[in-house]
């Protein structure tokens, strides 16, 4: 008999002192603050990162200085019911949307739109953060004029901005982030698992107020 029930899968990457960041920076530490090895009664730890480290999630804030910050979005707004998977390789440095035919089999009502390039299996290499691809500023205007209850675009790769190509990034950050519609972004997914479009996404950043991108941590239903 087949087996019909639901599986989970993280999207997202457990944070470490190996974890990339943006332009090669260094800076995450977690390091020992009490340790029952020493007779301390409990274990805890320090931990200091950018808040734009590992899987994160970029606010309007990010580029604006009135934009929406982590705390002015709902509980409802983290659930995704319509979620889609495209698969569209990408070479390093590229700058790229999506085609009429590939946005054509997007469904109109999808919310988490999933870019997987298969950049991500360069990601302990220095060509990761170096020389990665990038969207096109013209994708931002394409996707909200087709898919009007899009709040959320995710890519395997390290970030929307090509190193190589950063103020055609910075551009295109302010076209997906600005407006009355912003179209949120989640840089540096894991999707080596992610082969189909899941049934559903939680989407999940730190609740810390005032913050203009954060970490996520993703689970899909597949």
């Amino acid at each position: 008999m087949m087996n019909n029930s639901t599986k989970y899968i993280y999207l997202s990457y457990f944070l470490d002192h190996s974890t990339p960041l943006y332009g090669g920076a260094k800076g995450i530490s977690i390091s020992p603050d009490r340790s029952i090895h020493n007779g301390d009664t409990a274990n805890t730890k320090q931990i200091s990162l950018q808040n734009h480290s590992g899987t994160h999630i970029d606010f309007p804030n990010h580029f604006f200085e009135n934009g929406k910050t982590s705390e002015n979005y709902s509980a409802d707004f983290w659930v995704f019911d319509k979620p889609y998977l495209v698969l569209r390789k990408a070479d390093e440095n590229e700058i790229f949307s999506l085609s009429d035919n590939e946005m054509n089999k997007i469904p109109e009502e999808t919310d988490f739109l999933i870019i997987k390039t298969g950049f991500g299996k360069y990601r302990g290499e220095e060509k990761y953060w170096k020389y990665n691809p990038g969207f096109a500023p013209i994708f931002a205007t394409k996707l909200r004029e087709n898919f009007p209850n899009l709040k959320v675009i995710g890519m395997d790769f390290i970030s929307l901005t090509s190193y190589q190509n950063r103020e055609l990034g910075r551009e295109a950050h302010i076209m997906f982030l600005g407006g009355d519609k912003p179209i949120l972004l989640i840089e540096d997914m894991d999707l080596s698992k992610l082969i189909n479009s899941p049934k559903s996404i939680s989407c999940l950043p730190l609740m810390i107020n005032g913050l203009d991108g954060t970490p996520v941590s993703i689970i899909a239903s597949i």
